[in-house]
């Protein structure tokens, strides 16, 4: 039996298969080892499964997780794993790996993930050839939910957006100029409140100012990230993540306008994780 599991910082989609075929699936909270601290989760997960699967019986698990770009936090993830999985031969890459996986499988490609956060690899079939780096919200994250967030607020703010979007913007989140500087400033976490923008912007969809802040975001993810790597004009561009996916339209056309080759766009890589482990290796 292999277990293919698909880790993030919020959420982890567990993914049993026997014969080819899946005989248990389960998402559970995130395994990111930069936060882990539960040390019954798998005991949990265990429990969630109970009667269905027996761990010892795992022989090989494909681990694709986030904040896996270290040998400490590799080793934090697989020491857990090895406590519940005793048999297992434990493959483990970060989830950029794992989406260039999803999204090429064998084939070259440039692989993108545009979610909460973003980043982008340029992927030969078997391993990443270059990355631009990650540099987070603060200072990058170009294409992201959080950079569309910072985008749209910062222009709320100053007053350049149009007065309805701005309205809308302060009756929905039950907030005036003030409390917005308020949260930003001195409430903590402010990056989870500017990324949850982008359902506003998914709510306003049909403004042409809201679509202008969305090809802005993929345009400038598109010059920072996609244009650094060598030859990319050559390779088809595909996307994992709840913002690429949710204006996969926009993202399109954004492409379509620069003459970069599109590939595909998915939610979640986990299905194409399974496809390809469990089919001839290519997505």
């Amino acid at each position: 039996m292999i277990l293919i599991v698909d880790s993030g910082s919020t959420s982890t989609d567990w993914v049993f298969v026997k014969t080819d075929e899946v005989q248990k699936s389960f998402k559970g909270p995130g395994f990111n080892p930069y936060y882990f601290k539960d040390e019954n989760y798998l005991v949990k997960l265990e429990a969630e499964v109970s009667g269905e699967i027996h761990f010892p019986d795992v022989d090989t698990i494909y681990f694709y997780g986030s904040g896996c770009s270290s040998q400490t936090n590799c080793a934090i993830v697989k020491s857990s794993l090895w406590e519940s999985f005793p048999n297992a031969n434990i493959q483990l890459h970060h989830d950029l790996f794992g989406a260039a996986v999803a999204l090429c499988g064998s084939k070259s490609g440039i692989a993108c993930i545009l979610g909460t956060g973003s980043n982008s690899c340029l992927w030969n079939g078997k391993e990443i050839l270059e990355n631009v780096p990650s540099i987070g919200y603060l200072l990058g994250d170009e294409g992201s939910g959080t950079y569309l967030g910072k985008l749209i607020l910062s222009d709320i703010l100053l007053g350049i957006a149009p007065d309805d979007i701005t309205q809308d913007f302060y009756e929905t989140y039950k907030l005036d100029f003030a409390g917005t500087l308020d949260l930003l400033y001195k409430q903590p976490k402010p990056n989870e409140f500017i990324a949850g923008i982008s359902k506003f912007a998914s709510k306003n969809r049909d403004n042409v100012w809201i679509v202008e802040m969305i090809k802005k975001n993929f345009n400038d993810f598109i010059d920072k990230q996609v244009l650094q790597y060598n030859g990319f004009e050559n390779y088809e561009i595909s996307f994992v993540g709840s913002v690429a996916h949710g204006f996969q339209d926009i993202l399109m056309e954004v492409l379509k306008s620069r003459n970069l080759m599109p590939g595909k766009i998915i939610k979640s890589p986990v299905d194409e994780l399974v496809r390809f482990h469990i089919g001839d290796g290519n997505t």
